[in-house]
């Protein structure tokens, strides 16, 4: 049986049709030249001769104990869980990403397989948009990237069509031995012990926060305490998406020059897009914005192996390249954290800091408690061209999770030489959400400009040529 983390169970038990814990990719597909046929009807006749493979062979149970549970269904048929949709063509790529933000805001019919694929056409240049939508809980970012990397092939000429739902490869497993009665009672004891120690850490971890409020140096924000009032509105079902795409190229060389990694940069231009935003309409706030940013664990077990940490960005005022030397020193920060705190004790203050808005939701609460203004996530990616069916992967979007206490998800995935930002808010909470996008792009070249040691500049005739060095 597929084990259920902390933070699995948390995404079950808490979801509500105003936050629905769909993820996934939205990609985009140029056909190959030439192509004989109708591109989209025959890759989805294709992929739907693929099996079915872990996670997306999981079915939602319930143990005895009424806990959610996940259970593998050795029959699943793919073809119940795929749509086939064309749009009014030639329909734009902002057309495209508001029939997908109708698609996404819809929670997963539990009563099935935990996903959902939708092949779509009617698109510009003859192109085909795949926008898949699994449940969080089956699968985390890090995982999802390996899915797309599977799924997508590394040259053009690899005609093998796979499919999204065929999931990961399988991990060979040792069959479990017997264990005997005195066995079993010592690990339950095992069990109990580390979920103390884990209470404990917790303990540790929010008196250092706590610490923090007085002007005790410390890695984290108060959890709640210090959050700007900005972004904020009624949790709806609804969703805009957005995106931009920033050359991974030169992303590196601003992050190599400032001693900075690319995260540190993702972070420096997204938090001045969001100062400009809200400077437009005079709601700059006094203090920095708050964001969650999801951390690997890697000695977690379970599902998601992550923990969401909070901590400020940039003070109001400052330029792009002000905001990155800051942003650098309070990610380091929390970085280090993850050496000095156990996994479970991470995954268990992830999962009662961000379950508590949750709650309070689920119980009618029209504004839920804020976390933060902003979750910003940056899984792993594509590190060269992908192609399916020959046809070439020009975009893979990602399609995140706006959860209870926030309004805002930002998440980047490396796509070959492209860094792609995808951006989905609660509808109506982000002012002019759509010059979001376009902003993040600004700040990129204004931080180039700055970060960027200056270009020297040959003087005119002289020679580019390198001198030949004489011998003796």
């Amino acid at each position: 049986m597929p084990a259920l983390s902390v933070i699995d169970l948390a995404m079950f038990l808490l979801e509500t049709p105003e936050r629905p814990y769909n993820i996934g990719p939205l990609a985009i597909i140029a056909p190959p030249a030439n192509f004989r046929g109708n591109f989209a009807d025959k890759l989805l006749e294709r992929m739907l001769k693929r099996p079915v493979g872990a996670p997306f062979n999981y079915r939602l149970g319930r143990s005895a104990a009424g806990i959610p549970k996940l259970d593998i269904d050795d029959q699943a048929d793919a073809r119940k869980h795929v749509q086939r949709l064309t749009l009014d063509a030639p329909a734009s790529m902002d057309e495209l990403c508001a029939t997908v933000s109708k698609l996404h805001e819809v929670r997963i019919d539990r009563s099935g397989l935990l996903w959902e694929l939708y092949v779509i056409d009617g698109l510009e240049g003859g192109k085909v948009a795949l926008y898949g939508k699994v449940h969080h809980a089956i699968i985390d970012g890090r995982t999802f990237v390996q899915v797309v990397s599977n799924w997508f092939a590394p040259s053009a000429s690899d005609k093998t069509v796979r499919a999204l739902w065929e999931g990961v490869p399988p991990v060979p497993r040792k069959a479990p031995a017997k264990r005997s009665l005195a066995e079993f009672v010592g690990g339950t004891i095992r069990q109990t012990a580390a979920t103390t120690a884990s209470a404990l850490g917790l303990y540790k971890l929010l008196a250092r926060q706590a610490l923090a409020t007085v002007g005790v140096e410390s890695a984290l924000t108060v959890p709640v305490l210090g959050v700007p009032k900005v972004f904020q509105g009624e949790a709806v079902a609804g969703r805009e998406f957005g995106f931009c795409t920033l050359p991974i190229a030169e992303v590196k060389a601003v992050a190599k020059a400032q001693s900075g990694s690319v995260n540190d940069v993702f972070l420096a231009v997204v938090d001045a897009a969001m100062a400009r935003l809200l400077a437009d309409s005079n709601a700059l706030p006094a203090e920095p914005l708050v964001a969650d940013m999801p951390l690997a664990l890697n000695d977690a077990k379970g599902g998601n192996q992550i923990a969401v940490l909070q901590f400020p960005l940039g003070a109001p005022q400052m330029n792009v390249l002000e905001r990155l030397a800051a942003i650098r020193t309070q990610a380091g920060r929390v970085k280090d954290l993850l050496k000095h705190e156990s996994a479970n004790t991470l995954m268990l203050y992830t999962t009662l800091v961000h379950g508590v808005p949750a709650l309070l939701e689920k119980m009618g609460l029209r504004e839920s408690l804020r976390v933060s203004n902003v979750l910003i996530s940056n899984p792993f990616g594509l590190m060269e061209e992908r192609y399916l069916m020959g046809g070439r992967v020009e975009l893979a979007l990602p399609m995140a999770v706006v959860a209870a206490g926030q309004m805002l998800n930002v998440t980047a995935v490396t796509a070959a030489d492209k860094f792609q930002i995808g951006f989905l808010a609660v509808a109506k909470a982000v002012p002019q959400f759509g010059k979001l996008a376009g902003y993040t792009l600004d700040a990129f070249e204004e931080l180039k400009q700055t970060a960027l040691p200056p270009v020297k500049k040959t003087p005119r005739g002289a020679s580019t040529k390198p001198r030949a060095r004489k011998t003796a």
